[in-house]
Order: structure tokens, then sequence, then C-alpha cells
């Protein structure tokens, strides 16, 4: 479960930072850029911690995915677009639980 916790949190950050490339070539909205590099970063930056200290890298990956989950339930039920609103909480939704259940693996004694 470590591994694909690791594996998933990299693949998260990637598509946020994809994400905000796409929009800013389809509306050219620099936030929607400086913020997906942001989170993306920060996504690959609890990836690079998960590394060495698993619990607390899931930890700071699972606070970002519920956090960025927050924010989209709000611009889902505001705009009812399935993309990008509908999509990123869904994706948040399940990295969140997945990375919650992969720190309790990593703490939980052998």
């Amino acid at each position: 479960m470590l591994l694909i916790g690791q594996v998933a949190m990299g693949v998260y950050g990637v598509l946020l930072i994809a994400g905000g490339i796409v929009e800013v070539a389809r509306d050219g909205s620099r936030i929607s850029l400086f913020a997906g590099a942001v989170c993306g970063g920060i996504s690959l930056g609890a990836l690079w911690v998960s590394l060495s200290d698993p619990a607390m890298g899931f930890l700071m990956g699972g606070m970002l995915a519920f956090l960025l989950a927050g924010i989209f339930i709000n611009r889902f039920s505001a705009t009812r677009k399935l993309m990008p609103a509908g999509a990123v909480l869904v994706l948040s939704l399940a990295l969140g639980i997945l990375l919650l259940v992969a720190r309790h693996e990593a703490i939980l004694p052998k």
C-alpha cells in the first residue's frame, strides 16, 4: 500500500501541474497555472518526504488532497461542470482516502 500511495501522489502532482497548463492554454488563466504548479509541487514534495518518512509524507499529501476537495466542491456546486471541478473533486477525495489508509498502514507496528 505504501508504494501505491507514493505512485498515486506522484501522478496526482503531475496531473495538477498539467491541469494548470491546460487552463492557461484554454482560458489564459495564469492563476490556474500558478495554483496548479504550487499544488502539484506540494504533492511532489509530499512524495519526496514519504520516501524517508511515509507517515509524514502521506499526511501532507492527504491534507492537500482534502483541501483541494473542499475548494473544488464549492466550484462544482457553483458551476455544475464535470470538467475540471467535478473530476478534481472526485480525484482529490479518492486520493485523500487512499493516503489516509496508506498512512495508517505506515504507522502500524509490524
